[in-house]
């Protein structure tokens, strides 16, 4: 990424510009050249730094198809390395993809300790992820609520059983 191509990511991010002018700006067609956006973020990923990571994720929403990028954002779900964990879970509840479960399933598994950061508590973690098992709302994702119901974390129990009821709920009055 050049020095130009950081500086309007930063000014973007930091709300000095608007998205309309980093698109008119940017070097490269961010709409279109999906390929870019795609090898940018694998590159940031491969820093391990959490600002360029975190700096680099915005091209997946400048895009305006963050769905063309479901398989970084799953693989972005779990990563340690940067601090836009909330959006992407976000983002991946509004793209209701299948494959974003066995994802959100390891997420669960490490009881959130990637996650500290946030200074949030496990119920309010555990709401992104049964939020997105929700909308994916397959039996599979339901199974994975069900299990995670009975967790020993009361935070993740308490938001999968809460999330269950509104599944059941929601499935009986169809």
């Amino acid at each position: 990424m050049t020095e130009l191509e950081i500086q309007l990511l930063r000014a973007y991010d930091a709300g000095k510009i608007t998205r309309d002018i980093l698109l008119e700006k940017f070097p490269t067609d961010l709409q279109s050249d999906l390929h870019y956006v795609a090898a940018a973020v694998r590159a940031a990923i491969q820093t391990t730094d959490a600002e360029t990571i975190d700096r680099t994720i915005l091209l997946i929403w400048l895009s305006g198809n963050p769905g063309a990028f479901t398989d970084l954002l799953n693989d972005l779900l779990i990563d340690p390395h940067h601090h836009r964990h909330q959006a992407i879970a976000k983002t991946l509840q509004d793209i209701k993809s299948p494959s974003t479960i066995p994802f959100v399933e390891k997420a669960l598994a490490t009881n959130f300790d990637y996650l500290f950061y946030t200074c949030s508590d496990s119920d309010a973690i555990a709401k992104w992820f049964s939020w997105i098992l929700y909308e994916i709302g397959t039996p599979t994702a339901i199974k994975l609520m069900e299990r995670y119901a009975n967790n020993p974390n009361e935070g993740i129990q308490k938001e999968m059983r809460y999330r269950l009821v509104k599944v059941k709920n929601d499935h009986f009055k169809k």
